[in-house]
C-alpha cells in the first residue's frame, strides 16, 4: 500500500478505476450462481447461427465493461486483467498466475473453441465482442431488454411494491457524421436545450452565438425507483431520431410492461 500510495502521490500511474475485482467476482457469482445470465443468454436476439462462444460469456463481458465505466470493446483485455470475471470460469478457463519474484500478473486461458494455436490472455477477442454487438438488431435487441429483461427482474422481486415509474427522455449527443444511421441535427442553446425557430428569433443576438447544431438521437426510457430513491435500474428503453416526440414510445413502454410483467 506504501509503494501505491507513494505512486499515485507523485503521477505514476497508467490508469486508475473505481471498479474492484473483489465485488465484480461476487457479483458475476452470484447471477451465475442464480442463473441469471443463462436466462438473459436464452432469450438474447443472436445474429448467429452458430454458437462458437457461449452468449452468456458476451452478456458478461458488456456487464463487466458498464462495471468499469468503459464502452470500446478495444478496452475488454485490460478489464479482463483488471476485473473479476476470470474468478467466475474457475482454473480450467482461466488462471491469473502471478510471479514469485516480479509479481507480474500473467493470465492464461483455455478460450471457448479450439481455433488460437498461440497463448490466451483473454477467453474471446474483442473483435468477437465487436462484430456481435454490430451485427444485433437493434430493435430486436431493445425489444428483449424491454421485455425478457424485464421478466428476469420480476423473477428476481426486483420491484418495489409501490410501484414507481419515471418516464424519461434524454438526448444522445454523436460526432457529425451521417454515418449515425437514424440521427439528425438540431439547434440547441449553451444548455444543451433544443432550440426551436420561433424560439430562436426571439434570442438575442449574443444568445445566438451560443447556439450549435448538434447531431443526436432521443433516448426514451422508463426507469423502476422507490419513494425514497434508494435505487432506480432501467426497465424499457428505445432509441430514437432526435427530433422524435417521446410521449407515443413512452406509453406503448409502460403498455408493453404491463403486459409483460403485469400490474
Amino acid at each position: 500500500k506504501p509503494l501505491i500510495l507513494q505512486a499515485l502521490g507523485s503521477g505514476e500511474f497508467d490508469y486508475i478505476e473505481s471498479a474492484s475485482e473483489v465485488f465484480e467476482t461476487e457479483f458475476f457469482r452470484f447471477i451465475k450462481a442464480k442463473a441469471i445470465l443463462n436466462k438473459l443468454a436464452e432469450t438474447y436476439p443472436s445474429p448467429r447461427k452458430k454458437e462458437e462462444v457461449p452468449l452468456w460469456f458476451y452478456v458478461a463481458s458488456n456487464l463487466s465493461m458498464r462495471l468499469h465505466g468503459v464502452h470500446s470493446f478495444n478496452a475488454f483485455p485490460l478489464v479482463v486483467r483488471s476485473g473479476g470475471l476470470l474468478n467466475v470460469l474457475g482454473p480450467k478457463e482461466a488462471q491469473k498466475v502471478t510471479h514469485p519474484d516480479t509479481g507480474d500478473v500473467t493470465i492464461a486461458c483455455e478460450g471457448f473453441n479450439q481455433k488460437n494455436h498461440y497463448d490466451r490472455e483473454a477467453p474471446c477477442d474483442q473483435d468477437f465482442l465487436r462484430k456481435l454487438a454490430k451485427d444485433t438488431e437493434p430493435d430486436a435487441l431493445m425489444r428483449w431488454f424491454s421485455t425478457d429483461v424485464a421478466e428476469v427482474f420480476k423473477s428476481q422481486r426486483a420491484f418495489d411494491k409501490e410501484g414507481i415509474f419515471i418516464g424519461d427522455a434524454s438526448y444522445l449527443f454523436v460526432p457529425d457524421n451521417p454515418n449515425y444511421e437514424g440521427s439528425v441535427k438540431l439547434l440547441f442553446d449553451d444548455n444543451d436545450h433544443p432550440v426551436s425557430e420561433e424560439a430562436h428569433k426571439k434570442m438575442t443576438d449574443e444568445q445566438k452565438t451560443r447556439c450549435q447544431w448538434r447531431r443526436c438521437y432521443k433516448m426514451v426510457s422508463l426507469l423502476h425507483t422507490n419513494r425514497t430513491m434508494d435505487f432506480f435500474f432501467f426497465v424499457a428503453l428505445k432509441v430514437l431520431p432526435g427530433n422524435a416526440h417521446e410521449s407515443p414510445v413512452l406509453y406503448e413502454q409502460v403498455r408493453q410492461f404491463v403486459e409483460t410483467v403485469g400490474k
